[in-house]
């Protein structure tokens, strides 16, 4: 794979402030049109990684390329290839302005002309479910949080680059909000071929991107692509989702120990996902072997794993020594 074929590219990148290590020796990357996210817990170095791709920072060792560029050597591009969304809306976008006013505000920073900041906006704006004019041109301080974080990710988008970062884009919204945000990224990647680099707290985020990077104190423990990490599951990651009335601690261990069973999740209250040792499981030979234990099942669903049951499993050692991981959210 050619070099140039990466939109986002950190190699070898070290950073210390004073005595401490941020980041040590981490490599990732993105091809261009793909959505990478950047997953971390509190301390994991997620927030320098982005300081460093929007050379805020520089990193004392490494190198680090955007669109092709290198951030360091050639910073005076960025303000061409990259667009960025912060965490607060408060910071990227103005209240008392509609967002079609704040896209024409951003984009005269840019020194584009109206009838093209318009026309973009428009187009940015549809996408992301501004169907009315109304809405367009609806104060921000009116809108709810999912629309607020939408316009910020337009005025984000109103110079046309070639990379976008997120900073943590779907803090503080419930969960049918962030699953919304991330499905109008997902669309904007495909319909506009720019590339996506989120930065995340949330591993739900990982089923949305092509690519994704998990960093633990200042380390990279996984990286790749999420359904590739899925096919070192029984079964290509194909599992039952059982729900039981009630199911205790003892109830599940019962469970754990029938010979069946490769692996065996908690996924919620009194709900598990179940993974066979080979091959597809017959559910009448599960519901037996429950039966059997003294369970009774009062649900069972044929469902596909996503990567927060990977790293779930990644992490309690399902694939060889136990890791010691941060924690995470697993919305």
């Amino acid at each position: 794979m050619k070099d140039d074929e990466k939109d986002i590219e950190l190699k070898n990148v070290t950073v210390k402030i004073r005595k401490a290590i941020i980041l040590q020796d981490i490599n990732f990357y993105a091809q261009h049109g793909e959505i990478l996210a950047i997953i971390g817990g509190s301390g994991a170095g997620k927030t320098t990684a982005l300081r460093v791709l929007t050379a805020q920072i520089k990193p004392n060792e490494g190198e680090v390329y955007l669109a092709g560029y290198n951030v360091i050597k050639e910073k005076e591009k960025l303000e061409e290839i990259m667009g960025y969304v912060p965490q607060l809306e408060e910071v990227s976008a103005y209240p008392e302005f509609s967002a079609l006013k704040n896209a024409y505000y951003f984009g005269k920073m840019y020194d584009l002309p109206k009838n093209q900041i318009e026309t973009r906006a428009r187009q940015i704006l549809e996408i992301l479910g501004f169907e009315t004019e109304e809405m367009m041109k609806k104060p921000i301080r009116e809108l709810s949080g999912g629309e607020k974080k939408r316009v910020s990710i337009c005025i984000g988008l109103i110079n046309n680059p070639k990379v976008l970062l997120l900073d943590e884009p779907t803090t503080g919204l419930d969960a049918h909000l962030r699953i919304e945000v991330l499905n109008y990224l997902r669309n904007l990647n495909k319909r506009l071929g720019v590339t996506i680099c989120i930065v995340s707290h949330d591993l739900e985020t990982a089923d949305f991107c092509d690519r994704i990077v998990i960093l633990d104190r200042g380390k990279v423990v996984v990286f790749g692509q999420p359904s590739e990490f899925l096919k070192d599951l029984p079964n290509n990651g194909r599992c039952v989702r059982v729900k039981f009335k009630f199911l205790t601690v003892e109830g599940q261990n019962k469970i754990e120990k029938i010979k069946s069973l490769k692996y065996v999740l908690n996924i919620g209250r009194n709900t598990l996902k179940i993974f066979p040792k080979t091959g597809k499981y017959n559910l009448g030979e599960l519901i037996e072997e429950l039966y059997a234990i003294g369970l009774e099942p009062s649900e069972l669903t044929e469902v596909d794993a996503n990567f927060s049951d990977y790293f779930r499993l990644l992490s309690q050692g399902a694939f060889g020594e136990k890791k010691d991981i941060f924690d995470v959210d697993f919305m």
